[in-house]
């Protein structure tokens, strides 16, 4: 009977393999065709065509969407088609949007809005305002995500689109529920849908459908959720846009592990995953990832957890390459059209030369044809010509001190840029140095230490010499190991490549991963790690970086505490923010190493455990994005506590600046 079932499930997930793959060469075959109409097409069509060509792409390849976007802007002005550069503008901001660039993204949404407007393009001008309504809701500018849904549905009204009216109620909807007002946005986005499904129009249903999911899956009721995302997924079944349906399966498969169906979790893990292999999508590999480290904790396959996080970080490492990437291409066509431009106004002043030699010349000639009439107008056209001749004289030398003056501002903005290049530098080259010398230490160590057991043969050591041998083995490895992932972290930080993704998270899943990851490192000292408090509690925070905050404060904690020490985590819940407390019973800390630990030095720990400072100013910089903070209470030879709080609940700098003054107790170091 199990076999016939393992048969059956086998032939199932063929099925599924074998319609992705169909959808997938569908869309291949759709751009292909877009590809041949672009070849054999001239003109304004060809360049239609090649917009098109690039919004197919917005999914499957966004940064390949952005390279034609690119040129088919660069077509579009040179030949004076202003519709279609607004068009390209407008793609170029949503295909940013798209690869999470949503500082480009805005820029050229704002750009094809204002050119749009200028030029009375109404229908570009509505889908430009919706989108940056999108972009600023998922930017957390809640306000301006409502005016501009509320414009765009007006302009939409004016011009009788109903899909573009839909889609701005959604947005409206959405907007009610970011403010909590759960009547209004479960009325707009039925409203949405209702009107959608009238519609008939299956891709915006499953759009709608699937913001619905992600209210109810916010609010807690993860059953509506996910019969409201098996609604959408079947609207999408006949739909090219892949993406969309993989997405769905992921959220699908998230939801379940939060119902604790994990079968049918792992089941929609796998058909999206699928999808994603098929449309060699690197963001869905990095969701998939995340959410299988998920289902293997609930499963608490720790190892295999660990892996998939890995595997997932990797890909959002390939994915900031590739947005790296887009912003040199920017950076060059906005050199090449700054360059178009200096030759246009080269071309305009050698034109207006040209027209002052040849004014001069028709004077010349016109005084002398009227000399030879009368010898008055002589005297009359000389002193006329004279006063041209000074104002053109003070002319080009107000353009030569203008010139001189925009030089000067040149020259000392790159001075600036040196000066600020070479400070930069100089930081690097000491925190390299740093970097050399522990790393050195610590392979130096493992690398010696090996060498003495594989070539020492006589080598007799008791049980506890050798546990203490590898113990000091396994401490110069995982310190490596902590000082290149932290290198790795501080690095993409220092090159604001690292966009805090908030959102509301529950604590405890965080807790204990962390200390089940540190568990054998807390082992080789004999110290016990609990926590004593209740921590099913959300927190409003980018979930990566205080996993990263939280690893660094309990391994400094097992670092600087003595065999069979103790280290509590304990949580402490307030009305806007919520307390996490490291409590050790280590060696502690003077006022001045802890002034010490704020200007990034640190010292060895119980078992000379080496530290270069990258942990606690990555801290620092995590929290800082995340609207938290951290402060250190400690006593020599009684122990240190790290507390570090983070918000409940979604706050604007406003906001938060104003409710921190509340608490009672906090550091204005990161603030």
């Amino acid at each position: 009977m199990k076999k016939v079932t393992y048969i059956f499930i086998l032939l199932c997930l063929i099925l599924e393999t074998h319609i992705t793959f169909s959808q997938t060469q569908h869309n291949k075959t759709h751009i292909d065709s877009l590809r041949n109409i672009y070849i054999n097409s001239s003109g304004r069509e060809k360049l239609e065509n090649y917009l098109e060509l690039s919004r197919a792409y917005w999914e499957q390849d966004p940064s390949e969407a952005i390279q034609i976007s690119f040129e088919a802007l660069a077509h579009a002005t040179n030949l004076d088609y202003y519709k279609e550069a607004a068009k390209a503008m407008y793609y170029l901001g949503c295909a940013y949007h798209v690869n999470n660039q949503y500082g480009l993204s805005l820029e050229y949404l704002h750009d094809a809005y204002r050119y749009s407007k200028t030029h009375n393009f109404s229908k570009i001008n509505a889908e430009t305002t919706l989108q940056l309504g999108i972009v600023y809701y998922q930017l957390d500018n809640f306000k301006k995500c409502y005016d501009l849904a509320q414009e765009a549905y007006d302009v939409f009204n004016k011009i009788e689109d109903q899909r573009g009216k839909i889609k701005s109620l959604n947005l409206i909807g959405l907007y009610f529920k970011s403010q909590n007002k759960h009547d209004l946005a479960s009325g707009y986005l039925d409203e949405a849908l209702k009107s959608a499904k009238a519609l008939k129009d299956n891709k915006l249903i499953s759009t709608i459908l699937n913001d619905l999911g992600n209210y109810y899956a916010d609010k807690g009721d993860i059953l509506k959720a996910i019969k409201i995302y098996e609604e959408a997924v079947s609207y999408h079944q006949d739909n090219s846009q892949n993406y969309n349906v993989a997405l769905f399966e992921l959220n699908l498969a998230i939801l379940y592990l939060k119902h604790n169906e994990n079968d049918k979790a792992f089941d929609h893990l796998n058909k999206g995953y699928t999808i994603a292999k098929n449309i060699k999508s690197h963001r869905l590999y990095s969701k998939y990832y995340d959410f299988l480290s998920q289902y293997h904790k609930k499963e608490k396959n720790y190892s295999a957890a660990l892996s998939a996080y890995q595997t997932a970080q990797a890909y959002k490492d390939s994915i900031i390459a590739n947005q790296q990437s887009n912003k040199i291409i920017d950076l060059e066509v906005k050199q090449a059209t700054r360059d178009k431009d200096i030759e246009n106004e080269s071309l305009r002043e050698e034109n207006q030369t040209k027209d002052g030699k040849i004014l001069r010349q028709y004077i010349i000639g016109l005084s002398l044809l009227i000399t030879l009439m009368i010898s008055f107008f002589i005297l009359f056209i000389r002193t006329r010509n004279n006063r041209k001749q000074r104002e053109i004289l003070q002319l080009e030398k107000s353009l030569a001190n203008q010139h001189a003056t925009e030089i000067s501002k040149k020259n000392k903005a790159l001075h600036k840029s040196e000066g600020e290049l070479k400070t930069a530098n100089e930081t690097k080259d000491k925190m390299f140095s740093l970097i050399a010398h522990d790393l050195r230490g610590s392979v130096g160590n493992i690398s010696n230490g090996l060498r003495m057991l594989i070539g020492e043969e006589d080598l007799d050591f008791s049980e506890e010499e050798k546990k203490e041998f590898l113990g000091s083995l396994f401490h110069s490895a995982n310190n490596s190991y902590e000082l290149l992932e932290n290198l790795l972290a501080w690095a993409r930080n220092q090159s604001h490549s690292i966009i805090p993704n908030l959102e509301l998270v529950n604590l405890e899943p965080i807790i204990l991963s962390n200390m089940e990851l540190l568990s054998e490192l807390g082992k080789i000292k004999s110290i016990k790690t609990f926590t004593s408090t209740d921590n099913k509690i959300d927190i409003f925070c980018d979930r990566n970086m205080i996993q990263t905050v939280l690893r660094n404060f309990i391994s400094n904690a097992i670092k600087f505490t003595n065999k069979n020490g103790i280290i509590e985590i304990r949580t402490e819940v307030r009305e806007h923010f919520v307390s996490v407390s490291i409590i050790d019973n280590g060696v502690g800390m003077r006022k001045d190493q802890i002034q010490n630990i704020h200007k990034g030095l640190t010292t060895d720990g119980t078992a000379n455990e080496k530290g270069t400072g990258i942990g606690l100013a990555l801290c620092r910089d995590f929290l800082s994005k995340n609207h938290s903070w951290f402060n250190v209470i400690s006593e020599v030879d009684k122990g240190s506590t790290f507390t570090f709080t983070v918000p409940r609940q979604p706050l604007s700098e406003k906001e938060f600046k104003e409710l921190v003054k509340k608490e009672a107790s906090y550091s204005l170091l990161n603030l």
